[in-house]
């Protein structure tokens, strides 16, 4: 393992990489492909090359160790997923493309345990220094307040073009699926 935390991302290539480097503080290489879904199933889950991995160290400095110097301890559920990954877990047939951030590095999925998904996407709205989308995901009030999860997404270094989106993907009681809608919320306005 090498402390590479303070390395500019132009110095990080998938050739010199080592799964155990050390990317932030708290955060290594090997952390950012980890998928559960992936190694249950046989999916390969590399970065494909150097703009996914380095977008992928960029969101890790930038939106995991904040996260974690001011909320403590947590694993992100899902940073970069290949396209292979993305078709299985959404169910589509071979040749389809994502157009996921997660695919390009630049998104992850978070859970705090012991928070609700609601304070945990105001606490990353009011407290990152910037974001491209925070998005409450698949909150069901019949599961209880840290029900779902958030989506942070943020461009890769040096890309203009944050957004600064906020939007919630909630159940809609008028057509039984789920939809996304403006704003941090519990349900369809």
């Amino acid at each position: 393992m090498t402390d590479r935390s303070t390395e500019p991302l132009e110095g990080f290539n998938l050739a010199g990489i080592d799964p155990q480097d050390q990317i932030a503080p708290n955060f290594k290489v090997y952390g950012l492909t980890k998928s559960d879904l992936a190694s249950r199933l046989g999916i390969a889950n590399p970065f494909p090359s150097e703009p996914e991995l380095r977008a992928a160290i960029h969101l890790a400095g930038q939106i995991l160790q904040p996260l974690r110097d001011a909320l403590g301890r947590f694993t992100p559920n899902s940073v970069f997923r290949s396209q292979a990954l993305e078709r299985v877990l959404k169910n589509k047939p071979a040749g389809w493309i994502s157009t996921s951030q997660h695919t390009t590095g630049c998104a992850c999925d978070v859970e705090i345990p012991g928070m609700s998904t609601l304070t945990l996407a105001e606490w990353a709205r009011d407290n990152l220094s910037d974001y491209d989308q925070i998005v409450r995901e698949c909150y069901d009030p019949t599961k209880g307040a840290n029900s779902g999860w958030v989506h942070i997404s943020l461009q890769p270094e040096g890309q203009a073009g944050n957004r600064r989106m906020l939007l919630s993907y909630v159940g809609d009681p008028a057509s039984a699926r789920w939809v996304y809608v403006q704003g941090l919320t519990e349900s369809v306005p």
